[in-house]
């Protein structure tokens, strides 16, 4: 039921060059209209971020949102066709 359409932010905290913990995970994806938000987060929760962010950094203050901002049925050119000439900052690799 995911479609192609999606961003994901992950912030991490360091010591010393190394990651010791997870502050947040963003995770935006398109989905198809007949899935229910519920389930959505909770397989993106145990499929996906519990599946690829180590335990040992994930802890009681992690905040995890997944499509924080409902539901995302339509999404590529049709939802967003990028005319605003900003580059937001999830495009980027290993900016801070």
């Amino acid at each position: 039921y995911l479609r192609p359409d999606g961003k994901t932010q992950v912030t991490v905290e360091y010591d010393g060059g190394k990651p010791v913990r997870v502050d947040a995970v963003v995770v935006s994806s398109q989905h198809s209209a007949d899935i229910s938000l519920d389930t959505l987060r909770a397989d993106i929760l145990e499929r996906v971020i519990k599946a690829t962010v180590p335990a040992e950094l994930l802890d009681g203050d992690t905040k995890i949102y997944i499509n924080p901002t409902g539901r995302f049925v339509v999404g590529g050119p049709q939802g967003d066709t990028g005319l605003t000439g900003r580059k937001i900052i999830v495009d980027t690799y290993g900016g801070y």
